[in-house]
């Protein structure tokens, strides 16, 4: 045989048997979506929906135009044009039915009893029905005081889960105290209603949109004395804005990083073919959705899956659920999460990769803010600060969370790890 052929017959040979003892290479989507989002670009303007509850229960709100009440209905318009260049709005009363308004029956809602009592709308606050108008293309807020008898509540949160949740609407809550001297309906026990004066009722702006825009809406309106940012609540899969993984190996004989896929929160490590576990210090500084619940760290899971390339021949593009990684001993200290990542993997040569989430319990893993039971009652008795008060209000916020969670997981951080056996 010629010695040039023979040359060719030995590299094509060797490059023929690498081909098949090389593992192929894992890739993920390396996205990020699920824990926080996709941030859309913000527009230039905004369309925005104004619903006033026109109940009679809402007219003792009608005080004075210079109350926190009438302020808000003053400013909402403004706020708005500060966030975006130009705003749509559109008004709305509400509460049998929905009928539009002008801008001037609107302001007339600050100051006119007149307002509350139009014959088709002001025996019953049906929010349902608002709620089954919202989408994304534009922001829908519902001012409103809240008050929720235990039907309404089992109701809402039907219509909140359905309309919003399922189809990517999300919610958020501001709630304002303001001058009140009028009638309190839908109270148990007081079947005519109760007479109430006080300064600091509770009424509620409740905004429907994406919470992207809901969040300009909110620092806008925070800039005025009367809404306050720690009295905001955004119903949100997406409690974290953004995060940053590390991770350390320590001292383990046989283990050491490695080059390979270069992306955010993947780390590649070698791994000697003999060795079968490997333990490593996590370390997640989370930044978080300030106006979104606060997560409680002892009801946070830890979720894994994998992929493996042994050869060409035997590999699957698809992830598969595994117990091989898990996490102990997580702690937190303000908004870093540390904890000591364990790899048990007991297969030879080869590729492996493992993608992993943190997720919030569905049921206990987000807690409500503080002022929500402040402003709370399960029991509204006149002449006592339970009166000024909101029947439900946390039983209701506490549903949402709830219902919200069983339709999109709230992840708080995704990230991935290669291991090369050899």
């Amino acid at each position: 045989m010629d010695l040039n052929y023979r040359y060719l017959f030995v590299f094509l040979l060797i490059t023929f048997a690498s081909c098949i003892s090389n593992p192929p290479e894992i890739k993920w989507s390396f996205t990020d979506q699920e824990v926080t989002g996709n941030r859309p670009k913000k527009e230039n303007g905004i369309k925005l929906d104004v619903y006033v509850d026109a109940t009679t229960s809402m007219q003792g709100f009608a005080k004075n135009s210079s109350s926190p009440y009438g302020q808000f209905l003053d400013q909402l318009e403004t706020s708005a044009l500060s966030a975006w260049k130009n705003a749509d709005v559109k008004y709305y009363k509400f509460g049998e039915s929905i009928r539009p308004i002008d801008r001037a029956e609107y302001l007339g809602a600050k100051s006119d009893p007149g307002f509350y009592h139009e014959k088709g709308i002001f025996m019953k606050t049906y929010i349902d029905s608002v709620v089954k108008r919202t989408d994304t293309a534009r922001l829908s807020v519902l001012i409103t005081d809240l008050f929720q008898d235990e039907g309404d509540v089992n109701t809402m949160v039907e219509e909140f889960k359905e309309k919003c949740f399922a189809n990517g609407v999300e919610v958020g809550i501001a709630g304002i105290k303001s001058d009140y001297k009028g009638k309190v309906f839908d109270v148990p026990g007081f079947p005519k209603g109760y007479d109430l004066e006080s300064a600091e009722r509770p009424f509620y702006c409740i905004v429907f949109g994406n919470i992207y825009n809901m969040e300009l809406l909110f620092q806008a309106l925070e800039a005025k004395p009367f809404v306050k940012e720690d009295h905001v609540l955004i119903f949100s899969p997406h409690v974290i804005q953004s995060y940053n993984v590390t991770m350390n190996k320590g001292k383990v004989p046989g283990l050491g990083p490695a080059s390979g896929t270069v992306a955010k929160n993947l780390y590649n490590f070698k791994m000697s073919s003999d060795l079968k576990e490997a333990k490593f210090d996590l370390a997640i500084e989370l930044q978080r959705n300030i106006h979104c619940p606060d997560f409680s760290v002892g009801n946070v899971e830890f979720i894994a899956f994998k992929k493996s390339g042994v050869d060409p021949k035997n590999y699957s593009k698809d992830s598969v659920a595994t117990e091989e990684l898990t996490l102990d001993n997580l702690q937190r200290m303000g908004n870093k999460l540390t904890g000591v990542l364990r790899l048990k993997n007991e297969e030879g040569e080869g590729n492996y990769s493992y993608m992993a989430y943190l997720k919030t319990n569905a049921l206990r893993g987000l807690k409500l803010p503080v002022w929500i039971s402040e402003f709370s009652t399960d029991k509204p008795v006149p002449g006592t600060s339970s009166s000024s008060k909101t029947y439900n209000l946390e039983k209701l916020c506490t549903a949402l969370l709830v219902a919200n969670a069983s339709v999109t997981p709230t992840y708080l951080s995704k990230f991935y790890i290669n291991i090369f056996k050899r």
